[in-house]
């Protein structure tokens, strides 16, 4: 495997709205709609599975409807299932997404339902069998535990921090790639500047740091290092799933063992690519689609 990742997967029904619906008020018509899996890390090892990485998916589904269409996506997009619990009885996570038409900007409604992931020396196999573990913060118990070992195992850590979450503080010292939302840095550190916050952040143990600034790009950090890496402008449908597309492409570059502006650069466009379809997947676009978009005539890719 290139990238193992444990973490949350949802099914996602999305449309898109004029604006923001009131209760009790006349019916909004959708001027789209969508169904797509969902979820940080699924996301994500999906984008890399479209860009040609061996991903693998740890996790938890129901044995309903929604946990089916989920198994067949990943099936159809190459990520290995082969440590996927299918949890008897049990419901599978389901987001209602309403987008904003105009915007891409979004609301989303989630319930949560399959269980509790608990691990085994299988698990322990598979996760040192790969480069990466990419973790979202969901099973947390689980995630310290693959967090610890895969530091035992040489195995690198990276994280998808988009809010405060409890035990953190286990978690954070075994990370090596912490890639965070714009709200993170400042609600985990209460530092308001986001320089000062990610470099508190580095301090905690990771090796590199990336905030994700949605339009405005991204900032990267590592050892004394600040490097902005603004956004492509694109025009927006959904912005469903673009962070997730981010931590799947930053993976990838990491992988190609890019420095790190060209991983960013590589990171935006993909995300920026990802915006212009509704739903959080519609948009993961392939190598050669990533390449053809980055030698765009015109294209500021500095």
């Amino acid at each position: 495997m290139d990238v193992v990742g444990l973490g949350y997967c949802s099914l996602d029904y999305l449309g898109i709205v004029p604006g923001r619906p009131e209760f009790d008020v006349e019916t909004m018509s959708l001027s789209d709609f969508a169904k797509s899996g969902g979820g940080p890390v699924s996301t994500a090892l999906v984008a890399l599975a479209r860009l040609g990485a061996r991903t693998g998916y740890i996790g938890v589904l129901g044995e309903d409807e929604g946990g089916a269409f989920l198994r067949e996506e990943f099936e159809r997009e190459g990520v290995d299932l082969g440590r996927l619990r299918v949890q008897a009885g049990a419901r599978s996570q389901i987001c209602m997404v309403l987008v904003e038409a105009g915007t891409g900007r979004r609301s989303i409604l989630c319930y949560r339902a399959a269980g509790e992931l608990v691990l085994d020396e299988a698990d322990r196999t598979y996760i040192s069998s790969a480069r990466y573990l990419h973790l979202d913060g969901h099973h947390m118990s689980a995630a310290i535990t693959a967090a610890r070992w895969a530091r035992a195992d040489g195995v690198k850590v990276s994280f998808d921090a988009n809010r405060p979450r409890p035990r953190l503080d286990e978690l954070l010292p075994l990370v090596d790639v912490l890639i965070a939302s714009e709200r993170f840095p400042p609600a985990y550190t209460g530092q308001r500047d986001q320089v000062r916050a990610g470099r508190s952040l580095l301090e905690l143990g990771p090796e590199t740091v990336v905030i994700t600034l949605g339009a405005e790009g991204c900032l990267c950090l590592w050892g004394d290092q600040v490097i902005p890496v603004p956004a492509f402008q694109v025009d927006v449908v959904d912005t469903t799933g673009a962070g997730d597309a981010f931590h799947g492409a930053f993976l990838y570059g990491l992988l190609q063992g890019w420095e790190l502006k060209r991983t960013a650069i590589f990171a935006n466009a993909v995300a920026a690519i990802n915006c212009t379809r509704l739903g959080g997947r519609a948009g993961l676009p392939t190598l050669a689609e990533v390449e053809a978009f980055l030698s765009e005539p015109g294209l500021d890719k500095s």
